[in-house]
């Protein structure tokens, strides 16, 4: 039973993972051509209409998936399939009546918005990404659900549905609304973003509507919660996830104001200010977010798999499980951080044909760590009823930020790197937190030797790998890069398992894996937990 929980839990992220490729390769897709379309200045207003919709998006839709996920795979853990279809029920109306609110709000207040963020050219996006907020919203509804049944198929095609809408109708909007300006460009962008969130509604609703009937028969065990009750118990577990992500995401809205006003207090005119900030959101911030989209995967299919885990009373389970997802991620964000930073000018010009970012993203490539884990981290802490950590913990981080942020970009010296070097600091002080109150909960055990050193020798290794293929090959550049990744992927795989930082239990959690056990142990490669 237990095993099958463990294949259950990682096949789900595993799809998820997939999934998240495919977007991210669709996102590419998108955003590279865009870069060259809006060039500097039209990422600025891009990148703060995005920003600006990304925290009332985060308002209305961070928390109650995550609610709508572990209450369903609890009620499905005792049998209790009505109480399934009712806190379904409930969660629709009341993501209904916000996504209504949020896009409101949105749209009647752009200009308002626009001005507070010393950005008043963007006004015209904020308004065209507006409708997402609702679209989202009910396509979070649906996410949650059948999170809740651990079946992450449909969020999955979803994903993808709503990547390829804001493809084609993004980058077709911004080409035809350029020609007018740059605003309008902009505007054309995100309005894409608002149509791919109605293409991946439309997806999961139809996915719904053909699973609905298959479960019709099923049998249900138990006493069915008044509908307020169910409210109730949604915004109890939602609300500190939600304020916990909207006040990060308020100071990074914060701090986007400040990263203007800041560098314009150094000596930069408005202009300069918003090719500065256009370059990192628009070329570094990008890149940097792809292995924590990644990850993210994990962090939804671990909610209802712990949730369900100890419903059924088994915390051997919740441990191994929450231990096998920090370990999984450590191992996958170290490599990408270290390549990334080490490789920074080289990806940049590969992928945009453009370095100014390079500086910024050098540094805020070893964010991807402590980002990574910090997703992680707060899904445990979610899935075991501490709700409200993440939220102190999220909260101090974002103080962090801004100071950080506040001291460093008004130094003309230093200006725009400034902001990653805020963001490291932040997430350091929230993981730092974290996993404090995960050890002192779950009572998990996690050796210093086997999570942290062995991976970082590995990780070592990689980069003098790296290094001395790219610089020695004579190839030329974009050559050279690849084959140093191919290079520095095969060295860091061979470190882990030279040094046993991998284990049987570990592989035998990722689906897949289990063909390589057998070889490792034939040449004592492997070790048991």
């Amino acid at each position: 039973m237990s095993s099958d929980k463990k294949q259950t839990f990682m096949k789900g992220a595993l799809i998820l993972v997939i999934a998240n490729l495919i977007v991210k390769v669709i996102g590419a897709a998108f955003k590279i051509p865009l870069t060259y379309l809006l060039d500097e200045e039209g990422m600025a207003l891009f990148s703060t209409s995005y920003t600006m919709y990304t925290w009332l998006f985060i308002v209305a839709t961070a928390g109650i998936p995550v609610a709508i996920s572990r209450m369903i795979s609890e009620a499905r853990a005792k049998g209790n399939h009505n109480e399934v279809k009712r806190i379904f029920s409930v969660s629709r109306k009341l993501l209904a009546f916000i996504g209504i609110a949020g896009t409101l709000i949105l749209y009647l207040g752009a200009g308002a918005f626009a001005r507070l963020l010393k950005n008043p050219d963007a006004e015209l996006g904020i308004k065209a990404i507006s409708p997402a907020v609702l679209f989202v919203a009910f396509m979070s509804a649906y996410r949650g659900y059948f999170q809740g049944h651990q079946d992450m198929f449909p969020t999955a095609f979803s994903e993808v549905s709503e990547a390829i809408g804001k493809l084609v109708i993004g980058y077709l909007g911004a080409y035809f609304m350029i020609k007018t300006s740059v605003a309008h460009g902009a505007a054309g962008a995100v309005f894409g973003v608002a149509m791919g969130g109605l293409l991946g509604f439309l997806t999961l609703f139809i996915v719904y509507s053909i699973k609905r009937k298959k479960s019709a028969g099923e049998r249900s065990v138990g006493l069915v919660r008044s509908n307020g009750t169910i409210l109730k118990e949604l915004i109890r577990i939602a609300v500190p996830i939600t304020i916990g992500a909207s006040v990060f995401s308020l100071t990074t809205l914060i701090d986007t104001a400040m990263i203007m006003h800041n560098l314009q207090s150094s000596g930069f005119s408005y202009e300069e200010a918003k090719h500065l900030y256009g370059s990192y959101t628009g070329y570094a911030v990008p890149l940097f977010n792809l292995p924590p989209t990644l990850i993210s995967a994990i962090t939804i299919s671990l909610v209802p798999a712990v949730s369900a885990a100890l419903a059924d009373g088994d915390s051997k389970l919740a441990r191994h499980t929450a231990g096998n997802s920090i370990s999984i991620t450590t191992l996958f964000a170290l490599p990408c951080a270290v390549g990334m930073a080490i490789l920074s000018e080289p990806i940049l010009s590969l992928v945009y044909n453009n370095t100014n970012a390079a500086n910024t993203l050098s540094v805020l490539s070893y964010a991807i760590v402590f980002v990574s884990l910090v997703m992680v981290t707060n899904a445990i802490l979610q899935s075991v009823g501490k709700e409200r950590i993440p939220v102190v913990n999220m909260l101090i981080g974002g103080v962090v930020k801004i100071a950080v942020n506040g001291f460093l970009v008004k130094n003309p010296d230093i200006n725009i790197v400034g902001a990653p070097i805020g963001t490291i600091a932040c997430y350091v002080v929230i993981l730092a937190l974290n996993m404090f109150f995960i050890i002192k909960e779950l009572r998990l055990k996690l050796p210093v030797m086997q999570y942290i050193i062995k991976p970082l020798a590995a990780v070592a290794l990689m980069a003098v790998s790296v290094i001395l293929v790219y610089r020695i090959l004579p190839l030329g550049d974009k050559l050279n890069l690849v084959i140093s990744i191919i290079a520095g992927a095969a060295v860091y795989g061979s470190a882990l398992i030279l040094f046993g930082a991998l284990s049987e239990q570990l592989l035998a959690s990722i689906p897949g894996m289990n063909r390589l056990i057998p070889i490792l142990k034939k040449f004592r490669l492997l070790k048991s937990e």
